[in-house]
């Protein structure tokens, strides 16, 4: 009668254990347990159970010979093979060459970046360390050729993950027993390759952002040759950057000036500034009207609007306007408020013409704003719609009961 064939257990898996007699760097020895557990996969998977002595000490001994002979800077002292189950283990036990770094030293080169961006750059490397301490600390020196490849590929992860809008390499020399790494950093393109700047205040003449315009122009120009990302990712740290300079000026401090500022990061990057005093409203503007029947009417006109907060929503302000057409001359004081729907409330009394005026004032939609004024004196009224076509220039219709025109108003 024939027997049923009961197929012998057999090695299904394998793991390896490397250890040294002092401690082995994290990186290497999980790259020393990667070959190790490979040469014992090829030698023992499939072997059936349970090995003898003899043929467990005659593995061992194969995997001592060949882990041995591609080993630079240990020598392998023992090999140890057991199972459990269908699983094999080997513990392999190294002794470092006499030469072991104790010490890592890296020096980080940061290349192209001005020194006030080099210090973002080097706040994100904080770590950078690590890498080559993980690497090379307790490492035999003659076994630190080994690990290149290693550190490379744990470096560009490293990257990748803190800096990855720039590329590192990295040179080591040894003195005595330290590891003296050279770490140089580059970016990456895209890069920015040219920055346009404009400056603006909804409380202050933009002409008194003039006088400042040099110092910005050469503090935006630290964004060139910097990677596009980089800027993107610390876009709030870059504008404080380029804030604060400018809020520091003497007459910014002594008009309570503050500034935002807004970078539309790319090859070409553009940079708004825009500030404004918590204290003060002064504005210059003028504007012509075309299209006026009357010519005794303002057609050509600049006012100068000089106000002072008395709080977040309420102004008291002085307006003088001028007619250089024919030399006159108008003055008003007045109050404003800021609604808290938004709407702008102001009532202001001409002491040339002898009239008090009221004025609102609502935006809507974007870049759009209604207007509407009475004169209390002759019960006149004015309303308007006015688009801003940019910051420094409007257009608007405006119409009474007896006429309508067009106006263009300049801000300076």
């Amino acid at each position: 009668m024939l027997m049923p064939n009961v197929s012998a257990a057999r090695i299904d898996s394998v793991s390896a254990v490397v250890t040294a007699d002092r401690s082995l760097p994290p990186m290497i020895q999980e790259r020393m347990q990667d070959s190790v557990r490979a040469i014992g996969e090829q030698l023992l998977a499939g072997n059936p159970l349970p090995l003898s002595d003899q043929r467990r000490a005659q593995q061992a001994d194969i995997i001592k010979t060949v882990f041995d002979k591609i080993l630079v800077g240990y020598s392998v002292q023992a090999v140890e093979l057991s199972t459990v189950d269908d699983h094999a283990l080997i513990r392999v036990r190294l002794q470092p060459w006499t030469s072991v770094i104790n010490r890592v030293d890296v020096n980080v080169v940061v290349e192209g970046m001005p020194p006030e961006l080099e210090t973002l750059v080097r706040a994100d490397l904080a770590d950078i360390d690590d890498v080559f301490d993980d690497g090379l600390m307790d490492l035999p020196i003659a076994a630190a050729d080994w690990t290149n490849g290693i550190l490379k590929r744990r470096l560009k992860s490293f990257m990748d993950e803190h800096l990855p809008e720039f590329r590192a390499d990295f040179d080591i020399e040894f003195s005595s027993s330290t590891a003296n790494v050279l770490l140089n950093v580059y970016p990456r393109v895209p890069v920015v390759r040219t920055v346009s700047l404009s400056m603006h205040s909804s409380t202050m003449p933009n002409l008194a952002l003039v006088t400042h315009r040099t110092i910005m122009e050469d503090r935006v120009n630290l964004l060139v040759g910097v990677p596009v990302a980089f800027v993107e990712r610390h876009q709030a740290d870059i504008e404080q950057l380029i804030q604060q300079p400018l809020d520091a000026q003497k007459d910014f401090r002594a008009l309570k000036m503050s500034s935002t500022v807004e970078i539309n990061a790319g090859e070409k990057t553009s940079v708004m500034i825009r500030s404004d005093s918590s204290l003060y409203r002064m504005r210059l503007s003028g504007w012509v009207d075309l299209g006026r029947r009357d010519s005794a009417k303002d057609d050509l006109l600049f006012r100068t609007h000089i106000g002072r907060k008395i709080s977040k929503l309420d102004e008291i302000f002085m307006q003088l306007d001028a007619q250089p057409q024919d030399a006159r001359f108008k003055w008003s004081l007045g109050y404003g408020r800021v609604l808290p729907n938004g709407t702008r409330a102001a009532f202001r009394y001409d002491f040339t013409s002898k009239e008090a005026v009221a004025l609102i004032e609502q935006d809507f939609f974007k870049d759009w704003t209604f207007r509407y004024e009475h004169r209390f004196e002759n019960d006149d009224n004015e309303a308007a719609v006015r688009y801003k076509l940019h910051d420094f220039f409007d257009v608007e219709y405006a119409l009474d009961r007896h006429e309508s025109w067009l106006r263009l108003i300049g801000h300076f």
